[in-house]
């Protein structure tokens, strides 16, 4: 068989411009939370450590103040099923975490889990349901709960009071009764603040704090981006009680919390560390969602945010949160914070239920035309193509470790991803003069021409 090189020569004398990149991910842990594996005592798990054989790992701050259950049915407080379950998961079971069981303490529960695999471009995703004291008659019955990705680091221990808050996190308030820290950033157990310029939001109207409270609406585009939290997050009435669950907070509905990292994250602020993670969430019966804002490395803790050269200044706009970089690798932890030392009168009141969570890893971007695996389109590609010409796949020919070639057999297909990405990098788009590998493919063919003749 005469191997032709004119239709592929040919054909890039079309080149097109329009790159096309392939985007691929992979689960690299998830955790239904049934019961297919040894959890806990029914009764909860009051001591830290490896969670059964789970994975999981259980920390707390005061000893045997907290607890978890894994595999936990939480159709037993009223909880309806949570909104990503999967068919074959077992259908109200999730790990339930309760804070203050037997006293009033600052007070932090979670369990951690640890994967060397969570690393570059990765995703959480996880459901959560937080419950709190609904009765008028409680004081101080608001609880935080929320995720945190990645560790501490020498530089940056963690504070040995919130052992669960290492890494980036973010935590939200139960019932909208923590004046601007309803919805909180943090670097370990450091709350960022609004000037920072972590937040999606840095205009309310309000002054420097450590977090948006959950009445701030900015609905005026003049101060920028639209953040309407009442909107997003509507009242309703508290099933079985006569109490009202307040706008703009999680408490008493299934939210999905989502973590989108990125380790190796150029960010916006003077430091150098790398490492940035967005935080979102997204109410399950309404749909409406909401990026909380950026956890970045490399802004720093600004001791002088209302520019009068007086550091950490009692009474001004100076929040001073000792944030350090973190490492944001590693590690999925969840967790319920109770800031404010309440007991409730019903332990399922002080409970947070996750379920569903999810790991994925992003991975690097796959370039249409890419054959040769080197991040960009060009020469390696095409003689790659045009020396397995006609070749059956599979199997794959060597040195095809890129953008792989489809049954059955190379040919228009991958010609088509080469002429659509010729000269395009993963990292950039643009549309060079030929090559020179092209010219010759060029003159190959003119000389194949002129021995017809």
């Amino acid at each position: 068989m005469r191997l032709t090189f004119v239709r592929p020569c040919a054909m890039l004398l079309a080149l097109a411009a329009l790159p096309t990149v392939l985007h691929a991910q992979t689960v690299l842990f998830s955790d239904a939370f049934d019961s297919e594996v040894v959890g806990t005592p029914a009764s909860g798990q009051f001591t830290p450590g490896p969670v059964g054989s789970t994975g999981w790992n259980f920390v707390l701050d005061e000893p045997n103040q907290g607890d978890v259950r894994y595999g936990y049915d939480y159709s037993a407080i009223n909880i309806p099923e949570a909104p990503n379950s999967q068919p074959g998961d077992e259908e109200t079971l999730g790990v339930a975490l309760r804070t203050n069981a037997s006293a009033g303490a600052v007070d932090q529960s979670g369990i951690y889990y640890d994967d060397a695999s969570f690393t570059g471009s990765y995703t959480v995703e996880v459901d959560m349901w937080l419950n709190w004291a609904n009765d008028e008659e409680q004081i101080g019955t608001t609880e935080h709960a929320g995720l945190f990705v990645g560790k501490d680091t020498v530089a940056n221990p963690a504070n040995p009071d919130f052992p669960a808050s290492t890494g980036a996190g973010a935590i939200y308030s139960s019932d909208g009764d923590c004046t601007n820290c309803d919805h909180i950033l943090l670097k370990n157990s450091a709350e960022l603040d609004t000037f920072s310029g972590q937040y999606s939001v840095t205009d309310f109207g309000f002054g420097n704090q450590q977090g948006f409270d959950n009445t701030d609406a900015n609905t005026d585009p003049m101060n920028g981006d639209l953040l309407d939290l009442p909107a997003v997050l509507p009242a309703f009435t508290i099933p079985g009680s006569t109490e009202t669950q307040a706008a703009g907070t999680v408490g008493y509905r299934w939210v999905t919390l989502k973590a989108e990292v990125d380790t190796n994250a150029l960010g916006a602020g003077e430091g150098s560390e790398l490492g940035a993670t967005t935080f979102s969430l997204t109410e399950a019966i309404t749909g409406n969602s909401y990026v909380l804002g950026t956890v970045d490395n490399s802004v720093l803790d600004n001791r002088d945010d209302d520019g009068n050269e007086i550091e950490c200044e009692p009474g001004s706009e100076d929040i001073c949160t000792d944030e350090a970089p973190v490492d944001m690798s590693g590690r999925v932890s969840l967790t319920i914070i109770d800031f404010f030392t309440s007991v409730a009168s019903d332990l399922s009141l002080a409970t947070v239920v996750f379920d569903n969570l999810v790991v994925t890893e992003v991975e690097q971007s796959i370039l249409a035309g890419d054959f040769d695996g080197n991040g960009s389109v060009g020469d390696g590609d095409l003689t790659l193509l045009l020396s397995n010409w006609g070749s059956a796949v599979p199997p794959v020919p060597a040195g095809w470790t890129g953008d792989q070639p489809t049954a059955p057999g190379v040919g228009d297909d991958e010609l088509t991803a080469l002429l659509n990405n010729w000269g395009v990098s993963a990292s950039a788009v643009a549309v060079p003069e030929p090559s020179t590998a092209l010219l010759a493919c060029l003159a190959v063919a003119a000389l194949t021409a002129r021995r017809r003749v």
